[in-house]
């Protein structure tokens, strides 16, 4: 009887024991999934907070560096359109990383829903993002002076070498063939001979009756004028700036061609671009000039305008060259701009999407292409030319890297209507651009085509102070051309790099 009692009273302790246990589990087992599901709410915020900040420095990223305030607004924008309003415990820093770089932090206060009977009613959440957009590709110059030819001093420029080539633009009424294939109005492939109208032989071109040239824009040609912070004023110079009859290849390069008078000059300086990669939306116009035909000295240097500030916003700077009026021709220029005070970080002066030029170097000459940063190893270049490397001669055209050494490509010339003409490569990126052994009346092997080379930049492809490619031209006969070249880096502009 005794034993019976005493197992019986053990039996009911354990029950009662069991009981206290599973009810102290229940309570650990509530507690974890309270916790587990504020983590997972967590989580999901802390998702939602990245994307926004990710949006945030995207969109703030453009306005650098003439406005980093707009930079500021824009990413709060950006977060508030991606839930996360400024205020309260949402707050968005947008710091400045250099002149094409923003990084961007992003806090929040994330409320709980079961950790509040613990004592937890929010975590503080932050995440952070940096965006940099790609410039401009620039084209032509590594300096503050552009299509300089053969001048060996130039005011604030530094001039390692002779650039050997103008600055260069064609009256609306020239045959495209000659070099350019924006500026012309006319299709001369389709009435050949001059720019005339084709009825009646009159001068000037009848838009009514004569083909128009299918890529003409009316709006010339871009240059980036770059100035850095710290500068108080800097002046947009010009060389040769107007059109004059009679002039030699032995200067800028200004010929009559086709209808005569030569093009009226205009010149136009913008504000800074809050869009880097679309020169033409700019509406601020800083200062102009127009300049017609034979009215300025030859070979001399005129002020376009000077910019003053205390200091002066940094940025890109748009200048827009173009022509109008009833003339033909080809006018060559020369471009500079002088900041000050002078030194370290200089200003820079180069072309935009593409550059038209003629070229005085001697019958083996190098020209300065495009600047490609090492942040575009393992994408594509794109290198197109138009109608180049003209001679009564054998003449060829290399791509040259940085370090010296010749780029590998593959190449397709195309006719104004995108036919194929001819292809090359994969190979060394050296193209013969004329043919001594042709007919005279036809040496040229792309007269008025696009010469287009596409290169694979390498994965290892490194350079430091200077990324500049360039070309090797190579001349047997006459070493003047007149062109167009154009370089493009395909991939994304704007985009997502490591925060440091």
């Amino acid at each position: 009887m005794i034993r019976r009692l005493r197992d019986g009273l053990k039996l009911e302790d354990q029950r009662g024991a069991a009981l206290v246990w599973v009810a102290g589990s229940l309570v650990m087992l509530l507690a974890f999934s309270a916790l587990a599901v504020d983590l997972a709410w967590i989580y999901v915020n802390s998702s939602r907070l990245q994307n926004a900040a990710d949006s945030a420095a995207l969109a703030g990223v453009v306005n650098l560096p003439g406005a980093p305030a707009v930079a500021q607004s824009d990413a709060e924008d950006a977060a508030q359109a991606n839930g996360f309003p400024v205020g309260g415990a949402n707050t968005v820093t947008a710091s400045p990383l250099s002149d094409n770089s923003l990084h961007v932090t992003l806090t929040t206060a994330v409320p709980t829903y079961f950790l509040k009977v613990l004592g937890f009613n929010s975590f503080d959440v932050s995440r952070e993002s940096t965006a940099q957009y790609v410039k401009p590709v620039p084209l032509g110059s590594p300096s503050s002076c552009f299509g300089i030819g053969s001048l060996s001093a130039v005011t604030g420029c530094t001039i390692s070498a002779q650039q050997n080539f103008w600055a260069a633009i064609n009256g609306h009424y020239t045959a495209r063939e000659h070099g350019d294939p924006f500026a012309p109005r006319c299709d001369w492939a389709s009435s050949p001979g001059n720019c005339t109208d084709s009825t009646s032989g009159s001068s000037p071109w009848d838009t009514n009756t004569d083909p128009l040239n299918p890529q003409f824009r009316d709006d010339g040609y871009y240059y980036a004028v770059e100035i850095p912070s710290g500068k108080t004023q800097f002046t947009v110079q010009l060389y040769d700036a107007g059109f004059r009859t009679g002039g030699n290849p032995g200067d800028t390069g200004s010929l009559t061609h086709s209808a005569g008078g030569g093009p009226t000059m205009h010149y136009q300086l913008f504000d800074w671009d809050t869009t880097p990669l679309i020169p033409f939306d700019n509406t601020t116009l800083l200062c102009s000039r127009t300049i017609v035909p034979n009215s300025l000295p030859v070979n001399t240097w005129v002020n376009l305008c000077t910019i003053s500030g205390a200091p002066v916003d940094p940025g890109i700077y748009v200048l827009k060259v173009w022509v109008d009026g009833n003339g033909g021709g080809n006018n060559g220029y020369g471009l500079n701009v002088v900041a000050s005070p002078g030194g370290a970080p200089a200003a820079r002066l180069y072309g935009i999407n593409d550059i038209s030029i003629f070229t005085n170097q001697a019958l083996t000459g190098t020209l300065t292409i495009a600047e490609v940063a090492q942040e575009h190893a393992g994408k594509i270049l794109e290198l197109s030319f138009y109608d180049p490397g003209e001679d009564n001669g054998d003449a060829f055209m290399t791509v040259m890297m940085p370090d010296g050494t010749s780029a590998s490509c593959s190449w397709v010339a195309k006719d104004f209507n995108g036919n194929t003409a001819a292809t090359g490569g994969p190979g060394t990126c050296r193209m013969q651009t004329a043919d001594g052994s042709l007919p005279s009346s036809n040496k040229s092997l792309f007269n008025g085509q696009w010469l287009t080379a596409t290169i694979d930049i390498p994965d290892a492809y490194t350079c430091s102070a200077n990324c500049w490619w360039s070309m090797l031209i190579e001349h047997s006969g006459t070493s003047h051309d007149r062109t167009t070249w154009a370089a493009r880096i395909i991939g994304n502009p704007v985009r997502l790099v490591p925060s440091p």
